[in-house]
């Protein structure tokens, strides 16, 4: 006969590691969401917006301003 003790914060673990696992492959995956979506954006060739300070410009805007600050 063989006797087994489950230890009651057993399942609390079991618990938290579930949660955490779900959340951490949320945050994974909006991360992987967000590469492919920049990558078929570049492919495709569309503008995109890049931001500044706190204000967002065109990406070609973005870049001339930038080589204007270098050319200083």
């Amino acid at each position: 006969m063989m006797l087994a003790y489950v230890d009651p914060g057993l399942g609390m673990l079991i618990w938290q590691t579930i949660v955490a696992v779900a959340v951490g492959l949320l945050f994974y995956l909006k991360k992987i969401r967000r590469a492919i979506f920049g990558f078929c954006l570049k492919i495709i060739g569309r503008k995109t917006k890049v931001t500044i300070g706190s204000s967002s410009v065109p990406a070609q805007k973005a870049a001339k301003v930038e080589r204007e600050v270098k050319m200083r």
